[in-house]
């Protein structure tokens, strides 16, 4: 049997927006919106209760900077934030990941299937 690769362990540093000692900004592969990113620790874990207090810090102190990025870049009215965490909707999260969508004036944010969202 052959394990299956984490996506967020096999990253390309093309892709990284930003990063520190313990975790990186990356473009979200499936956006709902222009300019979703994710932050992820670079240690493989699986849960923000599982990481370490310098790792919650900087992952936070990244996800701030990714907001900040985010406003310069593309401006939006606001933000999503969130992540699972946990064997959510029959998925377990396999690698911790936060996700930074910005939010615009006039255009409805369409969660899906990673949010337990089904859409008829």
């Amino acid at each position: 049997m052959t394990e299956k690769k984490c996506p967020y362990c096999e990253f390309d540093d093309y892709d990284v927006i930003d990063k520190n000692d313990f975790g990186v900004i990356l473009p979200e592969a499936n956006p709902l919106s222009k300019g979703h990113s994710i932050i992820i620790p670079i240690r493989h874990v699986s849960s923000f209760f599982e990481v370490t207090d310098k790792e919650r810090k900087s992952l936070l102190s990244l996800l701030e900077l990714a907001r900040n990025e985010l406003k310069l870049r593309h401006q939006p009215d606001g933000f999503h934030v969130a992540f699972n965490d946990g064997d959510v909707f029959g998925e377990a999260s396999e690698h911790l990941h936060i996700h930074i969508i910005p939010r615009y004036k006039g255009q409805q944010l369409k969660l899906d299937k990673r949010w337990g969202i089904v859409q008829d």
